[in-house]
């Protein structure tokens, strides 16, 4: 009876183990309870065919957001594993200030990337794959690369993830270009390039960018532009190639 037991509770303990192998991975979080992070984001460049509303749809409404937002600053509340709460300040461009909650896993999460594990090297995997909507499969990501950045007051590794996102219109690219700091884990740049289509079938084309400009954790003067257009110049070009050739006009509101 004891034996048949023991082989019961053994079994019970394997089939744990095999259904939640992160718990026994060991995760390395770079920052800390109370540390805040200060971003701006950018709409820095927008063409669309005459009539096409901003944003086009409601899966782009957090354009909108960007375009009407001067920063959010993200605060640190509770670190429990690889799950990290931030209080999210949000400051408006009408003055005005909301506040909200947002917990992400820094391992798993698809969303928000706003913190990574640290010190991750060039080849380890970010993300694993997965569907959205059942129907559009995202492959594994890998950091691409670990390089050096000159802040002008020193220089820090960060780790660069370049990736296309799946789309249903083959003739459309999502191409996105991610920086982090490596010791910390802390997103420092986020530049996407969009050559897109509607919902209802509208094209449009969009740069939009959150970039790190201030932090508590080490000084953060204004990002050399110069390595992220690096890293984006071919998507960019080629996108902006095929709208100028189709004359299409600017337009934001």
């Amino acid at each position: 009876m004891k034996k048949a037991m023991f082989a019961l509770l053994f079994s019970i303990f394997m089939l744990s183990a095999l259904t939640v192998p992160s718990l026994s991975q060991d995760i390395t979080v770079g920052v800390s309870v109370g540390d805040w992070f200060m971003y701006e984001p950018k709409i820095l460049d927008w063409i669309v065919e005459p009539g096409v509303p901003f944003p086009p749809d409601e899966y782009t409404e957090f354009l909108y957001t960007y375009n009407v937002t001067d920063w959010e600053k993200y605060t640190i509340t509770d670190i429990v594993g690889s799950m990290v709460t931030f209080e999210v300040l949000s400051h408006w461009s009408d003055g005005t200030e909301t506040t909200e909650q947002l917990s992400i896993d820094i391992t798993s999460d698809q969303s928000y990337f706003w913190v990574i594990e640290a010190n991750l090297e060039a080849g380890d995997q970010l993300r694993d794959e997965f569907y959205l909507f059942d129907f559009l499969y995202y492959p594994p990501r890998y950091l691409n690369d670990s390089i050096l950045v000159d802040y002008g007051t020193g220089t820090r590794e960060t780790n660069v993830l370049n990736y296309g996102h799946p789309t249903m219109n083959v003739e459309d690219s999502i191409h996105s270009t991610m920086l982090w700091d490596k010791e910390t884990g802390v997103l420092v740049k986020y530049n996407t390039v969009m050559n897109n289509t509607s919902s209802l079938g509208d094209k449009y084309f969009v740069i939009y960018e959150i970039e790190l400009v201030e932090a508590n954790l080490w000084v953060i003067p204004e990002f050399p532009a110069g390595t992220v257009m690096l890293l984006v110049f071919v998507a960019v070009t080629v996108c902006v190639g095929i709208y100028r050739r189709k004359k299409l006009k600017r337009q934001i509101g």
